[in-house]
């Protein structure tokens, strides 16, 4: 049930419209909500909602074992217990396969014949992210830096909230457990930034994205011998522009849509194609996941602390392992590790030009600013070959192909053109079109506002293209 579909509107708009006729008795709210979720995620598949409860059920045992025995001996093996049991979980169902057939192709090459069981499993939709936010919740915890469930409800709400259960953004307890422990707000918060959400929400996926994944970026990374060298070159690009706005448009609808409910979600993306350097890139990008990288896998391996070299081995380790997160393949490895490269490489940068007594906190000139945008934006799109890339084959035809200067393809596309340069555009402008939209709903007398979301909504199916592309991080 993807979010801009006629079945999605219905389920929302029913109970939207339920939670708040519930709203003055918050426990019964909470359960309809949860109710709901479990619905959401059940029409996914059934196997779905069984992995989310019984993901939920068992961390939330876990956290209070740990909190019971906070300070003692047992508090550490608790934790570590718990946490290599939800690694479990996402292993089996995710990297399964992978491992057994990568273990397979290692033994033919040492002419061993053994034969090994093949598993074809499908990960559950969201298990990536419910665990990585209930993993942050057992460390949190362990860390006496959680904030708690008041109760059984809350904790699974927490988890399973429909907006943003299945693709984030990811929320640590701090962020949703306080608001699900407080009394139901009067009426929706911030409403005007919520409808401002979900209209850039559908622009973003709906149109813009839905029309460069349909012209020109699904059949260049599928047959890239099929494209010229200037389409594959546009393509890079166009692709970069794709997955930003299919990713930060399913984030603005969840966090719209959050909003309408009564619930502030964390922001996720910060205009990511606006920053100089790629240390800036990986603070404006997936917020909540990189975050979680930073917290849970880079400084407990000592971050910075342990000399230049442990650093650049931690960001590798750090990046290797958020392209095993995206899934199991040898293309997403390498797009992680490339990742690792570069920001060891920008870190090595700046630690020499300390060394040398450049400061590198002053104000960098325009040219200087301009370059490190191009460079990150090259970088980030190139490397992404590697991330869209059925393989490793198709990734190394699309490279050839790249640098082939080949003539011969299938017509440039203006309108793809147009469209990822307006992508860039809006990175750097964006706040200031948003930030009017809002100030432009709040001026509409509340009796009109509904006739402008119907305007809005028509102009919207008016000028999508025919068909939508796929939320491409529904597959993590």
């Amino acid at each position: 049930m993807e979010f801009p579909t006629l079945e999605f509107v219905y389920f929302g708009l029913i109970t939207l419209t339920l939670s708040w006729l519930l709203s003055q008795t918050r426990t019964v709210q909470k359960s309809f909500l949860l109710a709901a979720s479990y619905y959401f995620a059940w029409k996914w598949q059934p196997v779905v909602l069984a992995t989310l409860v019984g993901s939920s059920l068992f961390n939330y045992g876990a956290g209070k074992l740990i909190l019971r025995h906070h300070g003692e001996k047992l508090q550490k093996p608790i934790l570590v217990i718990a946490l290599l049991a939800n690694l479990g979980l996402l292993g089996f169902f995710k990297y399964s396969g992978f491992f057994v057939e990568n273990l397979g192709a290692l033994l033919s090459l040492l002419r061993l014949e053994v034969h090994l069981p093949l598993f074809e499993l499908i990960a559950p939709f969201g298990i990536s992210y419910y665990t990585f936010q209930s993993m942050a919740y057992l460390v949190d915890t362990g860390r006496k830096k959680a904030a708690q469930p008041a109760s059984l409800l809350d904790f699974l709400l927490f988890l399973a909230f429909f907006p943003q259960f299945g693709a984030g953004p990811i929320c640590r307890s701090h962020d949703l457990l306080p608001q699900l422990a407080g009394p139901a707000p009067r009426h929706i918060p911030e409403l005007s930034t919520a409808v401002g959400l979900i209209v850039t929400g559908l622009l973003k996926k709906m149109v813009i994205a839905s029309y460069l994944a349909l012209h020109l970026t699904t059949d260049a990374f599928l047959a890239p011998t099929s494209f010229s060298s200037a389409e594959l070159l546009l393509a890079a690009f166009a692709y970069s522009a794709q997955v930003y706005l299919d990713f930060s448009g399913y984030t603005d609808l969840a966090r719209g849509i959050g909003l309408l409910f009564g619930f502030r979600l964390p922001e996720n993306f910060r205009y990511p194609y606006a920053a100089t350097d790629i240390g800036d890139f990986w603070r404006r990008w997936h917020i909540t996941f990189s975050t979680w990288l930073r917290e849970y896998i880079y400084f407990p391996l000592g971050g910075s602390r342990h000399g230049r070299l442990r650093c650049y081995l931690n960001l590798m380790i750090t990046f290797v392992a958020c392209g095993l997160w995206h899934g199991p393949t040898w293309g997403y490895i390498a797009w992680g590790a490339l990742h690792g490269v570069g920001l060891s490489v920008y870190k090595a940068s700046l630690d020499i030009r300390r060394d040398m007594g450049i400061d590198t906190d002053a104000k960098k000139p325009f040219w200087w600013l301009s370059l490190g945008w191009l460079a990150t934006l090259s970088f980030c799109s190139f490397v992404r070959v590697f991330f869209v890339s059925a393989d490793f084959g198709v990734a190394m035809d699309y490279w050839r192909g790249l640098f082939a200067f080949n003539m011969d393809g299938r017509g440039f596309d203006l309108g793809v053109l147009f469209l990822t340069l307006l992508t860039l555009f809006l990175n750097f402008f964006g706040k200031r079109f948003f930030d009017g939209f809002v100030g432009w709903h709040e001026r509409i007398p509340a009796r009109a506002r509904p006739l402008a979301w119907v305007g809005i909504l028509l102009f919207l199916l008016t000028i999508r293209p025919f068909g939508m592309a796929a939320t491409i991080y529904f597959g993590f």
